[in-house]
């Protein structure tokens, strides 16, 4: 299989908050991570999910079924790192894989975008999308900075495809959203009510962020958009009342918000009846800003930019997204974030030394994973010498914390018990 074609997209944003740290306080030696598994040369994995003792890989392939199509999959593999299962997601256009999420069945939720396929279950959209838009490759990287990888917007996948998979491996159901323009899912989120799905749509002016919100038979509600021609959605967290909390970026006014940095981030409230509340904006004017990664326990992971200062950035929010501490390190990437009930975790791609990290002098980009306490203390520091660029965290009491990244090698997964 010829490997899918990835390009790096800087989205950006930061709240203007107090600097509590930048870099580690408290005196910790590095200790290196455990290999799972490194995956072979012909696997196009994007991203990982991690429950109990099960990691799910989900990503596209050029190939699978045919000689020159792509087709999603998804493969359930031990802690040990065997496979137990791999289901690919094919159908009757070309099809890729971004996203995923688990339901409280244990089900697995796999979101991606595909070409209008006529076999598929296909219940009838509701969108505020105009037909009449000229589809447009948006551009996704204004900035020209490096982050993380991800499928770039094609032209001819105009359909959100929504792939139900019990965990035993077994594909229940298949839903298509029709959007009429280009989309790209980055983020799945379930809820009791049903499927979130935001990302990056493209518009007869650029790009827009979306949110598609499906229930659990297939029936898509109308399409939230979230600016007109220079925004983009990364990630989403649910609350208990039902609504959602949208990070993403954005380059032009959102809202009554306009524009005050080089490209500006936004927190984004949607209620559960799909009312988008006050956007939240960055405040620096000389900066370009991101969220990448978000957790329930209002962990969030982005990058930052200030002339040719580049920096990996986390900051820990409170119940009423008053931020408690940040911290910052220099870095190639955007931070990834993850959390357990006791802890925070960050990875992202370590450039430098770090003070009160003992071991740690990394003579190129490298994957370093910190733990955190609830304050804020350092409590673990954890490297994966093969990863470079970091694509995704997860956590579970089995498994502990669980990376999943590409370097040289190729694709590898890494984890470290930190209790």
């Amino acid at each position: 299989m010829k490997r899918l074609p990835l390009f790096l997209v800087p989205l950006v944003l930061t709240i203007m908050i107090p600097v509590v740290a930048d870099g580690a306080t408290k005196s910790i030696t590095v200790a290196p991570m455990t290999l799972v598994t490194r995956l072979t040369s012909t696997d196009q994995t994007l991203g990982m999910l991690v429950k109990g003792k099960v990691i799910y890989l989900f990503g596209t392939a050029i190939g699978l079924t045919s000689s020159d199509g792509s087709d999603g999959f998804l493969q359930a593999m031990s802690g040990e790192g065997v496979v137990q299962w791999s289901l690919p997601l094919n159908g009757a256009q070309d099809e890729i894989a971004t996203a995923a999420t688990l339901d409280a069945a244990g089900n697995i939720w796999v979101v991606g975008s595909s070409g209008m396929a006529q076999s598929a279950v296909t219940p009838k959209p509701n969108s505020t999308l105009a037909t009449s838009d000229t589809a447009t490759s948006a551009p996704l990287n204004p900035d020209g900075v490096a982050l993380d990888p991800v499928v770039p917007l094609r032209p001819d996948l105009t359909s959100l495809v929504l792939w139900k998979v019990s965990r035993a491996g077994l594909l229940l159901a298949t839903y298509r959203n029709q959007m009429n323009q280009p989309v790209l899912a980055r983020s799945a989120f379930a809820t009791t009510n049903g499927i979130n799905i935001a990302g990056v749509i493209s518009t007869s002016s650029g790009s827009a962020g979306f949110l598609s919100r499906s229930d659990s038979g297939g029936v898509f509600s109308k399409t939230i958009l979230i600016g007109k021609s220079d925004t983009a959605i990364n990630a989403q967290i649910g609350k208990s009342d039902g609504s959602l909390i949208l990070f993403g970026s954005s380059g032009e006014t959102v809202g009554v918000a306009k524009l005050k940095g080089v490209r500006d981030g936004i927190i984004v409230p949607v209620s559960i009846s799909g009312k988008v509340g006050t956007v939240i904006r960055s405040s620096n004017t000389m900066s370009t800003r991101t969220w990448q990664s978000a957790t329930s326990s209002l962990f969030l992971g982005g990058y930052a930019i200030t002339g040719s200062k580049k920096e990996a950035v986390v900051t820990k929010y409170g119940s009423k997204f008053l931020p408690t501490w940040t911290m910052r390190f220099s870095a190639a990437g955007a931070a990834l974030t993850s959390s357990s009930p006791t802890s925070s975790f960050l990875l992202f791609s370590s450039t430098t030394a770090i003070t009160g990290i003992k071991g740690w002098k990394p003579g190129k980009p490298t994957a370093l994973t910190l733990a955190f306490a609830a304050k804020g203390a350092l409590t673990g520091a954890y490297g994966a010498s093969a990863i470079s660029i970091p694509m995704a965290i997860g956590y579970s009491r089995d498994l502990g914390v669980v990376v999943l990244g590409r370097g040289n090698l190729g694709v590898s997964i890494f984890h470290t018990l930190t209790r």
